[in-house]
């Protein structure tokens, strides 16, 4: 398993010249639908996480589901430029390499996609200190594109 962290610059050198990023027709509607979404899984995954004791590996799937309300929020910022990307790690590469404004962690949505793959592909479960190292960059990463949607909606 690769287990570091490229330069966001390579990784979108990449994507670029294997076709894996994509031009697509900016959908308003769509857009709003994935954002919903979005911020609907994380309402209920905040809820529920309030009944997580601090000895489970249940924080595996708060985190799972902030990753998936993440990962639909970068979905529906890019929707706006008209891109779309085949994995996971090219859509972050080209957020980060093309929107430096946002200020958005390369290293944090490499991690987070790293870890989403170890519990998807490799049956690995987080504790409650794994979930607590990474929730201020899931909240920050959250509000900044959430705030990015909504000012580009209005």
């Amino acid at each position: 398993m690769k287990a570091y962290i490229d330069d966001p610059g390579k990784v979108y050198k990449l994507c670029m010249s294997t076709g894996n990023i994509k031009e697509k027709q900016p959908d308003i509607e769509l857009i709003k639908s994935i954002k919903n979404v979005a911020e609907r899984g994380l309402e209920f995954i905040k809820d529920k996480a309030k009944s997580v004791s601090k000895d489970s590996y249940e924080w595996t799937f708060v985190f799972r589901d902030y990753y998936e309300s993440l990962r639909g929020l970068v979905e529906a910022y890019l929707l706006f430029e008209g891109i779309t990307a085949d994995s996971h790690q090219c859509k972050y590469a080209y957020l980060c390499f093309t929107y430096k404004e946002l200020e958005l962690n390369w290293e944090f949505l490499e991690t987070i996609r790293l870890k989403r793959n170890a519990i998807n592909y490799r049956g690995q479960l987080l504790n409650y200190t794994d979930w607590k190292a990474l929730q201020l960059h899931f909240e920050l990463h959250i509000n900044t594109l959430k705030k990015e949607i909504e000012r580009k909606i209005a």
